[in-house]
């Protein structure tokens, strides 16, 4: 039997999430979210205990129908999806290859039987050139899932075994075209992006990474869900199902997250955990799925963005910063925004129903929140002093001038608007000709980076501070400025050695960092995979192979799905001549990630060496499948082919490693001494 239970204030009590990827409003009045207010002071929401349990969307469905109905056509709930036609807003018809010239390597997408496909290929030459081109290499990946709603993107994943990979090839809805995802134009990682916990975080609900692996999914739901905004259904359901309705017109059910009931901060947390961008910095002991409804954010994690000077172009999911930056947002939230207060005056749902999608929301609405203050009755008022006469102003929104469309620093081909609400002409238009060129003032302003600050968080530690550092050199930019602040900052973080250690081996400064262990007691540490794999790189670096052996297996106990531990380690085990071992750790890798370039190669290498000549040729082959640039491949080749006389063969796979590395001078001496005549010397 259904139960008519609804969420208590219709309009107001939304959830205080901005909708993603898209600029939906629909206008709660002030007046309106301070009506129906209780006496009750706000108290830790019951779903917020560790006994609370997710329980999906379909189970918020039963009782919240209409919510569901309009949520699913929603940026969020459409975010993440299986790579079926229906759910793709991407042009597979008359589709020219995706060239990167950089790499030499064209990008195909198409479909088959509904099902999508990403074809990456090689010509001899140019499609340009008048000549017929020959396809040297050819790789077709299936594609699994589609992420991003498709109002401005859809990126494309695919899966190697059980592990989650981005595919070369993203649609931009915006401008309708095919091109490289982001990043990709500087370092084209092909089809070995992997997919972890913090990027599906924001995509999809609650999703569950395979204890030991990187990019491996027990659990990966489809699209963004209620309980990513209100929190663990489980108590809630079971009230429900018991028969217990709560009024919330009047009352707070406490059993389930309403984030119009909770103080500002926190509300503005749940719309952060998403919509702030930068470094995420997590506290020790904390995971990215730890982070709830109702809780403090930066007591999870900490999110750091470079100082810049001047206004640097905004990210895509910056809205919560840029958000906070405006005079409506300072002038109108006042007084202690960590205490609930019912007549908060400015947070993200005053523009944005998460529940309602863009297209399904009223244009003509957008103005009616900022004219709620700026209205021309209003002795304080400044709209009568906008740039655009009466006539002017008809058919546009306040949104198009105040907060301008313009690209982002970090995705192509995409606009978005930019939630720093100001008067746009004030410190660079002057007159409303040159109202038009303002985005583009912003978007080509060149930042420099003064260092790192804390978006979320006012006073972070010495020791997040470091941390911050550290792994901004390592993931974003190897800049000088960022090693440099980091060095100032060593000898403050003593109580995290293994973070010393990060830093150390990201200098590449492996005597240190051997010399670091040395002088710390590690059975005190709790060692993780990755400092384990860090200690194991340097002894290996400084050429002590007995001593990295140990290390590389510890760092594979610790996450025996990681592929690239198990790899490194079969690596040392081949190079250390035992060849029975290597060969069991890389047939168990590749059991559950066949297509892992370099465990294809190294298997290859361990037949080579047994003398399986026929078993080794099929590994390095295999190899250049997957990577056409395997100068490695092509030299095993070589030597393959020299042990078995076919001098020939020997002689096209030194000239295709050389065309890969044109300054590998033991190849070309090698080539040259094959091609003498018969008897000569060289």
């Amino acid at each position: 039997m259904k139960l008519g239970f609804r969420l208590g204030i219709s309009r107001a009590a939304c959830m205080a999430v901005s909708v993603l990827c898209g600029l939906g409003i629909v206008v709660f009045s002030l007046s309106e979210c301070a009506k129906n207010t209780e006496p009750e002071t706000v108290s830790t929401f019951l779903n917020l205990n560790d006994s609370a349990r997710y329980v999906g969307i379909d189970a918020c469905k039963g009782c919240h129908a209409d919510k569901h109905e309009t949520f699913v056509h929603t940026g969020m709930g459409q975010s993440f999806h299986l790579a079926e036609k229906k759910y793709s807003k991407a042009n597979f018809v008359n589709v020219r290859p995706i060239y990167d010239a950089k790499n030499n390597l064209y990008y195909y997408p198409f479909l088959r039987k509904n099902k999508l496909y990403i074809q990456e290929f090689r010509l001899t030459r140019p499609r340009t050139s008048l000549q017929i081109a020959d396809t040297i290499h050819n790789r077709v990946e299936q594609i699994t899932h589609i992420i991003g709603s498709g109002h401005h993107t859809n990126s494309h994943f695919w899966t190697d075994g059980g592990h989650l990979f981005q595919a070369p090839l993203t649609f931009y809805t915006q401008k309708g075209i095919w091109d490289l995802p982001p990043g990709y134009e500087v370092t084209n990682t092909r089809f070995n992006r992997k997919i972890d916990i913090e990027c599906m975080g924001c995509h999809t609900g609650m999703s569950q990474v395979k204890e030991g692996s990187v990019n491996m999914f027990t659990q990966l739901p489809l699209g963004i869900d209620c309980e990513r905004c209100h929190g663990p259904g489980s108590l809630h359901v079971a009230e429900k199902q018991a028969g217990i309705v709560i009024d919330t017109r009047t009352k707070t059910d406490w059993t389930i997250v309403n984030p119009k009931r909770l103080p500002w901060k926190l509300q503005v947390d749940i719309c952060q955990r998403c919509h702030l961008q930068g470094n995420n910095i997590l506290k020790e002991g904390k995971k990215f799925t730890d982070f709830k409804p109702g809780m403090h954010l930066d007591s999870i994690f900490e999110i750091y963005m470079p100082k810049v000077q001047g206004d640097a172009p905004f990210v895509m999911a910056g809205h919560a910063e840029r958000f906070q930056m405006s005079a409506c947002f300072k002038k109108s939230n006042t007084g202690d925004l960590n205490q609930y207060n019912p007549n908060i005056n400015f947070t993200c749902i005053n523009c944005h129903n998460p529940h309602l999608g863009v297209t399904q929301t009223n244009q003509d609405k957008f103005n009616e929140t900022c004219t709620g203050c700026h209205h021309t009755k209003s002795k304080q008022s400044h709209f009568e002093n906008c740039l655009l006469s009466t006539k002017q102003r008809l058919g546009k929104t306040c949104v198009q001038c105040h907060m301008p469309a313009s690209d982002t620093k970090d995705i192509p081909h995409v606009t978005v608007h930019d939630h720093y609400i100001r008067r746009p002409w004030t410190g660079v238009l002057k007159s409303k000709e040159n109202l038009e060129d303002y985005p583009k003032r912003i978007a080509k302003n060149a930042p420099i980076s003064a260092g790192l600050y804390c978006v979320n968080s006012k006073n972070p530690s010495p020791v997040q501070l470091f941390k911050a550092y550290v792994t901004w050199f390592e993931k974003f930019e190897s800049l000088p400025i960022y090693k440099d602040k980091a060095d100032a900052l060593f000898s403050q973080a003593n109580e995290i050695p293994l973070v010393q250690l990060q830093h150390l081996y990201n200098q590449q400064n492996y005597q240190a960092v051997v010399s670091l262990i040395q002088g710390i007691d590690l059975s005190r540490l709790a060692l993780d995979a990755w400092s384990a794999y860090r200690i194991a790189k340097s002894e290996d670096k400084m050429g002590n192979l007995s001593s990295a052996l140990p290390w590389y297996t510890r760092a594979n106990e610790a996450m025996p799905f990681n592929s690239d531990f198990a790899m490194e380690k079969a690596n040392a085990q081949i190079r250390n001549k035992d060849l029975d071992a290597a060969y069991s750790c890389l047939t168990e890798l590749l059991a559950h990630q066949p297509k892992h370039e370099l465990a294809n190669l190294n298997l290859g290498v361990c037949h080579y060496l047994k003398g399986h000549f026929a078993l080794a040729k099929k590994q390095f082959e295999k190899t250049l499948l997957l990577n056409p640039d395997s100068e490695n491949a092509c030299l095993y080749l070589a030597e393959l082919y020299l042990k078995l006389s076919n001098t020939f063969g020997a002689k096209q796979y030194l000239k295709r490693a050389i065309a890969i590395n044109p300054k590998n001078l033991d190849a070309q001496t090698l080539l040259k001494g094959l091609s003498l005549p018969m008897g000569q010397k060289m």
